[in-house]
């Protein structure tokens, strides 16, 4: 027997035919033997030749860039940059020319500059010193510092102005660039794109929002469930500076620093906000999805009674609709190459709907552990995961304790709003909830202490 190779693999030959029918010492069964070990040898053969031509073939695949990142919002581009930073050959794929129209009230706390290693003054609209809050009955009750509590910012502007960040620290940043589908394999995984376009990557940021694309194709999260969302309307109204300050601006005389303005009721489980910019201010309300039917007659009414209120006209002509996730983290968030930021990942607090800061947090998490995957020190981006439990998901998870007790319906708003209405320490804890401004754990021991000491009747009520 002798192996030849053909363009279908090794095949093993058979020679002994001759020599056997010349000397005819062979039998009928020592032919089926002979028939059988051909047919069985050169089987294990051909799949020993598969085997290693696969393998030979994945070893060649190129490896366009050691990280992409899907989708190009605040989370994503911070992700970027960080690893663009560190060293890392990092890609970002933004489906949208920028800047680009987003879809948010566009507020963030205090301390989100301090954790970004650039200056963001130059896209700041407005200084905020707190909030208004409003009463399901019209109560109104100003939650206010003295100090900054917080920004407004244009998306547009400043989801910009990241990104551009991200180039200049070496990230390839590409717009226009709609992902549509993803593969995971072993050793790489392929991002394929609308227009035809292929990369491979050693690991992979999913940050492209609550309808994520990459948490889709690769089975980490295929579906929210109605109560992990909520559905809002969003108007970019456009207003007179002088007006923007009559009706937003705070209490101190010394300060040209706004207040945010927040509305609960209208419907169970939802708010509306106003967040004042220079000339504009964004318009909004959410609800949970069980609760979404209401919206549209929940959301004229309170356009109405702003417009009343505040004696202006609403131009509703930049009015659209969105998704947010406000059950919190999703149960999974990782695979061993693929990392969900962000949205994508549920990161937005249930109590207030933050997630600006959230998905910063989370593109830094994840560009820190890429840099360890990619430098040999983890197998995997696993560790992604146990990173973000021990600091924000305890934070979220008081966060929806927080919500589910104070504003899961129109009574418990009232009620928590009257609190604050008739005491300080309670409109500090408001204040400080809203704005963010301390931990949402030790929120949650603060404000349940003061209820059961001051409040006990309308503690229980509210539960």
């Amino acid at each position: 027997m002798v192996f030849q190779c053909t363009s279908k693999g090794p095949t093993l030959l058979d020679t002994t035919g001759d020599h056997a029918r010349r000397t005819r010492t062979g039998n009928s069964m020592a032919m089926a033997e002979w028939s059988y070990i051909y047919k069985l040898f050169s089987g294990l053969l051909r799949i020993i030749w598969n085997y290693e031509t696969r393998n030979r073939s994945r070893s060649c695949i190129s490896l366009t860039h050691d990280l992409i990142v899907v989708g190009g919002g605040p989370g994503g581009a911070v992700c970027a940059y960080d690893a663009a930073k560190s060293g890392i050959d990092v890609l970002l794929l933004e489906k949208l020319e920028q800047p680009a129209r987003k879809i948010c009230a566009g507020g963030f706390r205090a301390g989100l500059p301090d954790i970004l290693d650039y200056d963001v003054s130059s896209v700041i609209e407005h200084e905020t010193c707190g909030t208004h809050v409003y009463s399901p009955s019209g109560t109104k009750v100003e939650c206010t510092k003295p100090e900054i509590t917080g920004y407004t910012v244009k998306r547009s502007e400043f989801d910009y102005f990241l990104l551009k960040k991200a180039i200049e620290a070496g990230a390839d940043v590409r717009t226009e660039m709609e992902v549509s589908d993803i593969d995971e394999n072993n050793d790489h995984v392929t991002v394929k794109c609308a227009d035809g376009t292929t990369f491979n990557t050693k690991y992979l940021v999913g940050a492209d929002g609550v309808n994520s694309r990459v948490a889709r194709s690769s089975g980490i999260k295929t579906k929210w469930e109605p109560k992990e969302i909520g559905l809002c309307m969003e108007a970019r109204v456009p207003m007179d500076p002088e007006d923007i300050m009559r009706i937003t601006g705070g209490p101190y005389d010394d300060s040209n620093r706004v207040c945010i303005q927040i509305f609960f009721g209208g419907l169970e489980h939802a708010y509306a906000w106003c967040f004042p910019k220079k000339n504009e201010v964004s318009l909004g309300m959410g609800v949970l999805m069980p609760y979404a039917p209401g919206l549209k007659k929940a959301w004229n009414d309170f356009v109405l009674k702003y417009e009343q209120l505040n004696d202006v006209k609403v131009d509703l002509a930049e009015t659209k609709a969105m998704r947010v996730p406000l059950g919190g983290p999703i149960e999974r968030t990782v695979s061993k190459r693929i990392m969900l930021i962000g949205d994508a990942g549920g990161f937005v607090s249930p109590a207030t709907g933050e997630g600006i800061y959230y998905a910063i947090e989370t593109g830094q998490i994840a560009a820190d552990v890429a840099y360890d995957a990619l430098h040999g020190r983890t197998e995997n981006v696993l560790n992604y995961e146990k990173k973000w439990k021990k600091g924000i998901g305890k934070q979220l998870k008081a966060s929806k304790f927080l919500a589910n007790l104070m504003f899961n319906s129109e009574k418990n708003m009232e009620l928590a709003v009257q609190m604050a209405a008739s005491d300080s320490v309670m409109r500090g804890h408001m204040t400080d909830l809203i704005g963010g401004l301390r931990p949402y754990t030790e929120l949650r021991g603060a404000f349940m202490k003061r209820v059961l000491t001051k409040h006990p009747l309308k503690g229980i009520r509210m539960l």
